[in-house]
């Protein structure tokens, strides 16, 4: 596979959530400190505790985004697609994060290292803007989701991650029950009688590893405002 020219990076950089709206020069300066990487499919990119602080701009392929209990539980936090980033926070931070990534498919990013990024952002404090808008929606959708905890049933969870991941994604959703359920932060048990229930209600047609949403707007509830994954 072909290296990235300067020019293939900032054209996919230009399209990319974190360089929205920033001037060509900008968005040069950062293809400049970048650096095309590729993670195989199942590799972990960064672990729980091990400080890696570097950027990383999705190009292709997915990254989960995860925590995981001492029992071996996993919560999925975030699921990073082509034009999304990950780890913005990480190169201000002086204490490890709890999260890991893990290449869900072989998947390329352009890497910006945490000491590159800082004075990136100085230089270029319009770009803190688009920084704090991803972040804060992410938070957002963190406090989102503890309420969802709170006050909704596995039912209610399972149909608000099954928009969400068609909004993102579109239909059919290429998950697993199991992969379906870390991310509504229940068991897979309840997940196969949730989705079976919707099922039966027309507003979802499962197989093995895929999902086709027939219903979008049953499925919708923003109650607690937008869900990011």
């Amino acid at each position: 596979m072909k290296e990235f020219t300067l020019e293939d990076k900032q054209v996919f950089l230009n399209g990319s959530s974190f360089c929205r709206g920033l001037a060509p020069n900008i968005i040069t300066d950062l293809a400049n400190i970048s650096k095309l990487v590729t993670f195989p499919e199942t590799t972990i990119v960064s672990s729980t505790g091990d400080g890696y602080a570097n950027v990383l701009f999705v190009v292709s392929g997915l990254l989960r985004v995860s925590m995981s209990s001492s029992s071996g539980r996993r919560f999925t936090v975030l699921l990073v697609k082509t034009g999304e980033c990950y780890n913005l926070l990480s190169p201000y931070l002086d204490h490890p994060r709890v999260l890991e990534a893990q290449a869900l498919e072989t998947t390329r990013c352009l890497r910006v290292m945490a000491n590159d990024f800082i004075p990136f952002v100085e230089k270029h404090p319009t770009s803190i803007f688009n920084l704090l808008r991803i972040i804060g929606t992410a938070f957002d959708s963190a406090n989102s989701r503890i309420m969802d905890f709170m006050e909704k049933n596995v039912e209610n969870r399972i149909m608000r991650v099954l928009s969400t991941l068609h909004s993102k994604f579109g239909s059919p959703l290429h998950f697993t029950s199991v992969e379906v359920s870390e991310i509504a932060g229940t068991t897979p048990e309840s997940t196969l009688r949730a989705m079976g229930h919707l099922r039966d209600l027309g507003m979802i047609e499962t197989r093995r590893g895929q999902i086709r949403i027939l219903d979008s707007k049953a499925l919708g509830d923003r109650e607690f405002g937008d869900l990011t994954i």
